[in-house]
């Protein structure tokens, strides 16, 4: 399910950047304790607007092992693209599901993309995704935090996955209460709502499940994410 850049990329602030890469970092380190995968990688995107109309954007470069891909950041998406556009319009957790082995998976990712009109290799889609919400007061998509992989059944771990997820409500924590006592140099600036905009449904329905059991994130007082330096 390889995402697909709906227009060119948008400037994103790099205190916005900084400001979720060291957690992206503590996320990766979390994933890599039971096995290094070497193709894990993970970024985060958030809900914009751009003339009127709302997509998805991404907020920072992929975190690799070896760094960060600093030519994702910026991209922007229809609200409904693949995994993350799914966590999107429900406001749940989204994963790919378990499998006995790769002959399953590989069974249902062929008719998923046949279904799609997706002419692409099978080879070239990961083997594991996850997508988390970050909701807002009111219960608006304000973030969606996204991983991949090519292990298979990498985030078919409940366990694993509450973890993550426990490790974004940490974060929403830190946020809101930046929102009430932020640092005299960083402000976070509203960003406006648009009319979503949504392209073809390129979530793959036989690969990808929804985690109903799961509460996602919740800021109590952050609606948008948008921090930039400010006079003090």
């Amino acid at each position: 399910m390889p995402q697909r850049n709906y227009g060119y990329p948008e400037p994103v602030p790099a205190a916005t950047q900084l400001a979720v890469l060291p957690f992206l970092g503590a996320v990766d380190g979390l994933l890599r304790r039971p096995l290094n995968v070497p193709d894990l990688r993970i970024t985060v995107h958030r809900a914009m607007s751009r003339e009127g109309q709302g997509y998805l954007q991404q907020m920072c470069g992929y975190l690799r092992p070896d760094g960060v891909d600093v030519q994702g950041a910026g991209r922007i998406f229809p609200v409904n693209e693949g995994i993350m556009g799914a966590a999107y319009e429900t406001g749940q957790v989204w994963r790919t599901r378990s499998y006995a082995d790769h002959a399953a998976l590989l069974a249902d990712l062929v008719e998923d993309m046949a279904n799609a009109g997706d002419t692409g290799s099978p080879d070239e889609v990961a083997k594991s995704y996850l997508a988390v919400p970050f909701l807002g007061p009111e219960n608006e998509v304000v973030l969606i935090l996204y991983a991949d992989c090519n292990e298979l059944n990498f985030f078919a771990d409940d366990d694993q996955v509450r973890h993550v997820v426990e490790m974004c409500e940490g974060f929403c924590r830190l946020f809101d209460w930046m929102q009430k006592c932020p640092f005299p140099n960083l402000r976070n600036f509203p960003l406006q709502k648009g009319t979503p905009v949504s392209g073809d449904r390129t979530v793959y329905p036989k690969l990808q499940e929804e985690i109903q059991s799961l509460s996602p994130p919740r800021f109590s007082d952050v609606p948008s994410f948008n921090y930039e330096a400010a006079a003090a």
